[in-house]
Parts: structure tokens; C-alpha cells; sequence
């Protein structure tokens, strides 16, 4: 059975009980935490070695489509029991976490196949949805920070370093998997408008949240929070945070976590490539992303494939990226 298939029927369920029951409260905590994987604190559960992980049946899908289609379902009945169970912070935090992934798969990923420039209006439509999604997200995340820690939001947020850092520092290793859907979403809205001053604003103490889970993790998800923070300090000016030399650094810190070996390695790669105007390493990268075997690496085949996808769009399209003299 399918996991949004299991989490609809776990929600009727769920409201033909509470609907019986006095024991609501309980209910909703229980079923927060089962389809959350974390408690009400946020507190992820401890799962086994060799057990099942019911992620798998969207990261381990090949075919994007069905994962575009069944997504916002998933998202709803996450808001569902939001609405029903607001203090449970993990389920809010799944909730956030989903909120970043639909923005990237369903809206931001659609948005750029619309290369037709009479399409150009409602490709600016679907950006403003992946950023309303994108910091929908980081929201619901940050406000379970701002529950455990008062004034959390206005630190990270504001400017003063000594605040933002002294906020950052209560992150702990159970934190780090919230900070980085909260972080990632974040900068992917600031990738999608980068004039926006608020968000621009905040872009230090962002970089400080995740230099603290990198401390605490280093290793996590196969090195994407380096994978980020090196696209920021790439990217953002040196007076929001940009530092070229520590992006060049944690590049090297997510190939040592990747191996090298993952799809989003070589796209990552391959912008050095256009920056630097390597035609042929770049081609390289996106022909080493096309040979990519889904199942060699099953848990990231949703990945692997959309990135294929990517890579052989750039291909078709490789004189936007090298103007030939």
C-alpha cells in the first residue's frame, strides 16, 4: 500500500475514533507521531537498523509524475492534522519539511520547463507559489523553534551577530533535520528572488543555523547541508554573508560526503563549469549524471531521475550556458 494511500486511510480512521472517543488529545498525539516520526516535543523516533522507511516511497520512485501528483494530498492531510494537533512540534515539522519538497518537485521543477517565452507569465506565477510554498516551510519550522526558545525568528532573522550566533548555539543534533528543510527553503526562495530585502536581510543568520547543524552532523543526508551553504557563499554578495573561499571549502566537504558519486555532485560540478566556462566538464558531468543506474543507489532514484532530466534539458539547451567567440 501506498504511503499516501496508508495516511488517508490512518486519517478517516483517525476521525470516526476521535469522534468517540475523550481521549482525543491522546489520539492526535499518537497519530502525529506515527506519520510525523517524531514526538510532540520534535524529538525524532529511533528507528532500527534494517527498518522499513516509508520515505522510500517517494525518494525511491523513478517516475516524478506520480510523486507531482500525489504530493499535495499528502501535504493536505499533514495540514489536517496540524489544524487538529498545532503543538505537535513533529508533526508541524513534517509539515514544514513537506512544504519545501512540494515548492521543489511540484512547482519551482515545473516552472522551469516553461522555456517558451510566451509561457513567460505564468512561469513568474508558478516562482511566486514555489516561494510562497518554499518560506511557508521555513515558517512552520522556525515557529517550533520560537516555541522552545523565545525570540528565536527575530534573531536569525535581524542582523546582529551576536544574537543570531547566540540562537544558532541551542540548535542541538536532533534539530539538525528541521534546520536544514527550514534553512533549505530559505535560500531556495532567495535563489528564486534575490532583491526581496527581507529575505536578503537574514541571509547571515541562516549561514549561522547551518554552520551549527554541519557541526553537529556533518555527514547528514549525504552532505547537503555543505551542498547548501556552498551555493550560498557562492552566490550571495560579500556583504549578506557571500565568501567564495569558504564556498569552495564546503564544496569539498559535500564531494567528501557524496563520494563523488551522486547526481546532484556533478550538477553542483557542473556550475563551476559554466562559471568558469569549461565546456567540455561540463558536458562530462551531464553525461556522467545521464549513465547514472537508479537502482545502484535506491534511495535517491527520485533525485537521480529528475536530475537526468536536468541534465539532458542543459544538454539540449548548452549554448544558454558557453557563448562560443
Amino acid at each position: 500500500m501506498k504511503l499516501y494511500t496508508k495516511l488517508f486511510v490512518l486519517l478517516v480512521s483517525l476521525a470516526l475514533v476521535v469522534s468517540f472517543t475523550s481521549c482525543k488529545s491522546m489520539i492526535l498525539n499518537a497519530a502525529s507521531s506515527g506519520i510525523s516520526g517524531a514526538d510532540k516535543k520534535g524529538v525524532p523516533s529511533e528507528s532500527k537498523p534494517g527498518s522499513p522507511d516509508p520515505m522510500m516511497a517517494f525518494m525511491g520512485e523513478k517516475d516524478p509524475v506520480i510523486v507531482r501528483e500525489v504530493l499535495p494530498t499528502v501535504l493536505k492531510i499533514y495540514e489536517i492534522m496540524h489544524i487538529e494537533n498545532p503543538e505537535h512540534q513533529g508533526n508541524t515539522i513534517m509539515l514544514g519539511s513537506l512544504n519545501v519538497m512540494y515548492a521543489n518537485l511540484c512547482v519551482e521543477s515545473k516552472a522551469e520547463l516553461m522555456t517558451d517565452p510566451r509561457l513567460l507569465d505564468e512561469q513568474v506565477a508558478e516562482y511566486n507559489r514555489a516561494k510562497l510554498h518554499y518560506m511557508r516551510g521555513h515558517d512552520l519550522i522556525f515557529g517550533v523553534f520560537e516555541t522552545r526558545w523565545p525570540g528565536f525568528t527575530k534573531a536569525i532573522m535581524g542582523t546582529e551577530e551576536e544574537e543570531y550566533a547566540e540562537y544558532a548555539a541551542k540548535l542541538t543534533k536532533d534539530d539538525v533535520n528541521a534546520a536544514y528543510w527550514a534553512c533549505a527553503g530559505f535560500f531556495a526562495s532567495f535563489s528564486l528572488d534575490p532583491l526581496d530585502s527581507e529575505v536578503i536581510g537574514s541571509i547571515k543568520g541562516h549561514i549561522h543555523v547551518l554552520e551549527r547543524c554541519a557541526k553537529l552532523n556533518p555527514d547528514y543526508s549525504g552532505g547537503a547541508i555543505w551542498d547548501v551553504l556552498m551555493q550560498i557563499y557562492t552566490a550571495a554578495p560579500s556583504d549578506f554573508g557571500g565568501n567564495y573561499e569558504r564556498g569552495m571549502e564546503c564544496y569539498e566537504e559535500y564531494m567528501r560526503c557524496s563520494g563523488g558519486k551522486t547526481a546532484g555532485a556533478y550538477m553542483t560540478k557542473a556550475s563551476f563549469c559554466i562559471d568558469n566556462g569549461d565546456k567540455e566538464g561540463f558536458i562530462e558531468c551531464m553525461e556522467t549524471i545521464l549513465a547514472m543506474d537508479t537502482d545502484d543507489d535506491p534511495s535517491n532514484a527520485l533525485m537521480t531521475t529528475i536530475a537526468q532530466q536536468k541534465a539532458q534539458r542543459m544538454l539540449d539547451h548548452i549554448d544558454d550556458y558557453f557563448i562560443e567567440w
